[in-house]
């Protein structure tokens, strides 16, 4: 009797290419690290909306003759926070979204306030601001990559 081989591969053949195949896959997933990769987009999400938030009050502040937008309902007076306070509707926080003597941030110069894409809610959205005694406007979050992240103008 005469054997021929056939063409296929053998069981030892297929277990060492599925071992390389998962070495490789292992360090693939170790140098992409899809949390950290997560988190920092979370972190840009934050950023931007720092920004936003900053804009709006500023775009407040432009329309009203520098006035910062506050909700003491009088317009010689102002309650816009002075230290870092949360924003939100909170009794704690400052609510920015009901902010401004006629025009209000929210829907006038927001569509919404935008939250922390984590932890926010409309009682804390995840955010401070404050104004500090030179004028500047500072907006900051708690980053996950960043431990702080801050943005001022």
């Amino acid at each position: 009797m005469k054997r021929t081989k056939s063409g296929g591969f053998t069981l030892l053949e297929m277990l060492v290419v599925l071992a390389i195949i998962g070495i490789f896959a292992t360090i693939m997933i170790m140098v992409i690290n899809p949390a950290r990769q997560l988190a920092k987009a979370r972190d840009t999400q934050r950023k931007s909306d720092l920004f936003l938030i900053l804009s709006a009050v500023y775009q407040y502040s432009s329309e009203h003759s520098g006035e910062l937008p506050d909700t003491d309902g009088d317009p010689l007076t102002s309650n816009f926070p002075t230290t870092p306070t949360c924003i939100g509707t909170d009794a704690s926080c400052f609510d920015l979204a009901s902010a401004g003597e006629n025009d209000t941030i929210v829907p006038v110069y927001l569509v919404e306030l935008p939250k922390d894409p984590s932890t926010g809610t409309d009682q804390n959205t995840g955010y401070t601001i404050y104004v500090d005694a030179n004028g500047h406007l500072y907006a900051a979050a708690t980053g996950e990559v960043d431990p702080t992240i801050e943005v001022f103008r």
